[in-house]
């Protein structure tokens, strides 16, 4: 199979969540600040740690202060709620995003979400947008052992489907979590944020979902 997969070569489309289907950003940046603020260290920017698990950039980054067990995990929820606040609050799914999802399930396209986020939140952005069913396999931050860019939740999310890495397209926004899909093997295309990897996996950077679906969606070659 070439480097540019057609619509025939595509088995599982595997989505990431944050910056993908829905604009979480703003309320990430504002709960690590605010996690910062509270614990009282100099956090890095935001797009250094976008995509990541949230525990794993919380004990990288208060590393200094020899926090005990029990303490990072009162600092990573602490963020994570502050997180969901938001989320709950703001609109934050893009234009694009359900029309992109009902589409390909019409088509029968199997889907799968792989994402850096915690089930909770998780959970609560599909049930909000009322995507879960869309959704054969969803593969969270709480269910494998390392956060992006390591490759372990988009190699559950393949697993779980029954997807090999060669027939299966990982869509992306971040540079850790493309460096996750290209490791897990996967194809990979960015979208909104105009990410480039250097990699015969990599695929294209799209400005949305609509421009990569006219692409790559069945039925729409």
């Amino acid at each position: 199979m070439s480097a540019s997969p057609g619509r025939s070569d595509i088995d599982l489309w595997l989505f990431d969540l944050d910056g993908v289907l829905v604009d979480t950003t703003q309320c990430h940046r504002r709960a690590y600040e605010e996690l910062w603020r509270h614990v009282g260290v100099n956090g890095p920017p935001y797009d250094r740690i976008a995509g990541r698990h949230t525990r794993e950039v919380v004990a990288e980054v208060t590393a200094a202060l020899a926090p005990a067990p029990d303490q990072l995990r009162e600092w990573t929820q602490f963020k994570q709620q502050l997180a969901r606040d938001c989320l709950a609050r703001d609109d934050i799914a893009f234009p694009d995003s359900a029309d992109c999802i009902r589409a390909l399930s019409h088509d029968g396209a199997r889907l799968a979400l792989g994402t850096g986020a915690s089930r909770a939140t998780t959970d609560a952005v599909l049930a909000r947008y009322r995507w879960g069913e869309s959704f054969a396999v969803t593969v969270t931050a709480d269910d494998v052992d390392h956060g992006k860019p390591e490759p372990d939740v988009y190699v559950a999310a393949m697993e779980q489907s029954g997807a090999t890495p060669r027939r299966t397209l990982v869509i992306e926004d971040s540079e850790a979590g493309l460096a996750a899909a290209i490791a897990s093997g996967a194809y990979a295309a960015s979208v909104r944020s105009g990410r480039i990897v250097s990699s015969e996996r990599f695929v294209g950077a799209f400005p949305d979902l609509l421009a990569l679906m006219a692409t790559f969606a069945p039925g729409r070659e």
